[in-house]
């Protein structure tokens, strides 16, 4: 048991915090998923290797968090304590500013590129097509559209740094 622990408790209060949870709702759902998988096993719902029996027991925080998520009582929580009064522009603005400046740049540059770049970077990253599927869409090899989408992030990060030379940012 502490085996499973030690394995697997870090990454789920890492996957927890990243997706709208702290750490008492890590601890929460790391036992009642390590009490799900146990009676998985036992039951002979599961068979496999210690090593897949962790990746059984991650799918079961995984889907224990999502049924959190979406259950009417985590949606009527309100966190209160954690919020504060609006007092104006923070010192954050200018950390604000700079990314929105980032954010146009990008886009500047993005707007630069071919039509084909576009179109294949924004099914692969946007999209979230994979290489196979643009390569189908494109009419093209797979190895083809890895090469391509190289060169065309190349040529936007390139485009991008042209960009913030051009307005004294190294």
């Amino acid at each position: 048991m502490q085996n499973l622990y030690r394995t697997n408790y870090p990454w789920l209060e890492n996957y927890i915090r990243r997706n709208s949870g702290n750490t008492e709702d890590a601890q929460d759902i790391f036992q009642e998923a390590l009490i799900a998988a146990w009676s998985g096993l036992m039951q002979g719902r599961f068979k496999g290797s210690a090593d897949s029996f962790n990746g059984y027991l991650r799918q079961t925080c995984k889907y224990k968090w999502i049924n959190h998520l979406r259950s009417q009582q985590f949606k009527r929580t309100s966190y209160m304590a954690e919020m504060t009064e609006f007092d104006g522009p923070s010192e954050d603005s200018d950390e604000l500013n700079q990314q929105l400046q980032h954010a146009n740049q990008l886009k500047g540059s993005w707007e630069k590129l071919e039509d084909k770049c576009r179109e294949v970077l924004g099914a692969f990253y946007y999209q979230r097509s994979s290489l196979a599927q643009i390569a189908i869409q494109q009419q093209n090899t797979e190895e083809s559209i890895k090469t391509i989408k190289y060169r065309c992030m190349m040529r936007l990060r390139k485009l991008y740094l042209e960009k913030n030379k051009a307005n004294g940012k190294p």
